[in-house]
């Protein structure tokens, strides 16, 4: 993986931590820095310039506000400060636009979850 790649999975990993946490980070947040910074997460290319800036917006507020690490931009942090990578299983969903590193795992196909970020179906990931 190189520098890009893997620039591209930090920021990625950010917006799933984004999105597992989105209702307590909102209110954090504030909504001057809010609505600007989510709305060109949920809606700009994931490799454009914007979208970076955004991410980082909202990295630095939650930080400012309190959480260790914010959204994990960050590249020193203390055990624990941030979400293992989940382990693989046979059946999860993955954000259906592929903003975002999440994934939702699940030991049975069950009631699809939505993307916090569009409201959309996530994708199924069966194999």
């Amino acid at each position: 993986m190189g520098d890009g790649a893997k620039a591209r999975q930090v920021y990625e990993d950010a917006v799933e931590y984004l999105c597992r946490n989105i209702d307590d980070l909102r209110g954090l947040v504030g909504p001057a820095v809010w609505e600007p910074a989510f709305a060109a997460v949920r809606d700009r290319d994931p490799a454009s310039r914007e979208w970076r800036d955004a991410v980082r917006a909202l990295h630095d507020t939650v930080e400012a506000a309190g959480v260790p690490g914010g959204l994990g931009l960050d590249p020193t942090m203390g055990v624990g400060d941030w979400i293992g990578r989940p382990t693989p299983q046979s059946v999860g969903w993955i954000c259906p636009t592929r903003r975002c590193g999440r994934v939702d795992l699940r030991e049975e196909a069950t009631d699809t979850p939505t993307c916090a970020l569009h409201g959309l179906p996530m994708r199924l990931i069966d194999g």
